[in-house]
């Protein structure tokens, strides 16, 4: 059984990560659920699973089994509800991983999950700066719901500085520098990371 933390992020942050670490298509097509149960088909590339999601206590359990993709296909025609998005996973460190799917179909929206094995990692879990506000309780952000009822419509997810800054932690060992590489010797003042830094950065006040 796992357990799924849900947040919302800021866009801008979601087309910076995209743009360093890429990411795939996936398709989903959910059928009418059932009591505690949830069957979808999901086309990630040229694979293609038939899903079985139970669940309990906020808990959930998933049973995947392969079908050739013409079957998926004929599968997702009949489906109630499909969704589309893009995804990319990003390393958190502690072998934790981050889900940050962009929804294109049936409308955009941004979402990240983060899975977890039992209660107690969940809820010690440090959220990152550059997560927006939680909405793991809320049944709208969850795929079966944005396939069948359509996207949420949150309000803006606001850009810090703070957020910025940890999400270019993310990508500059790309730039052979920042919290996991030492500094550039090529007289490089570190490219477009170093560039986004100071965009995010106000300037100093001038001295009256």
């Amino acid at each position: 059984m796992t357990l799924v933390r849900r947040f919302q992020v800021a866009p801008a942050l979601v087309r910076l990560i995209r743009k360093e670490r890429g990411s795939s298509r996936i398709t989903e097509g959910y059928f009418p659920p059932q009591s505690g149960r949830t069957s979808f088909v999901r086309v990630d590339g040229g694979q293609c699973h038939l899903v079985l999601v139970t669940s309990d206590n906020g808990a959930s359990h998933e049973e995947r089994t392969e079908v050739p993709r013409a079957h998926g296909d004929a599968l997702l025609d009949v489906c109630a509800g499909r969704a589309a998005y893009d995804r990319t996973q990003v390393a958190l460190g502690n072998g934790r991983d981050a889900l940050i799917d962009r929804y294109v179909a049936p409308g955009h929206v941004d979402v990240i999950s983060v899975v977890f094995d039992n209660p107690d990692e969940a809820g010690g879990f440090p959220v990152p700066p550059w997560f927006g506000p939680e909405v793991t309780t809320e049944p709208a952000y969850e795929g079966r719901s944005i396939a069948l009822q359509g996207v949420p419509h949150p309000g803006e997810v606001g850009l810090s500085n703070a957020a910025l800054d940890a999400v270019l932690d993310l990508i500059e060992p790309r730039y052979g520098f920042g919290r996991y590489a030492a500094p550039s010797r090529t007289g490089d003042d570190g490219g477009v990371a170093n560039a986004l830094r100071r965009i995010a950065t106000p300037p100093a006040p001038e001295p009256a």
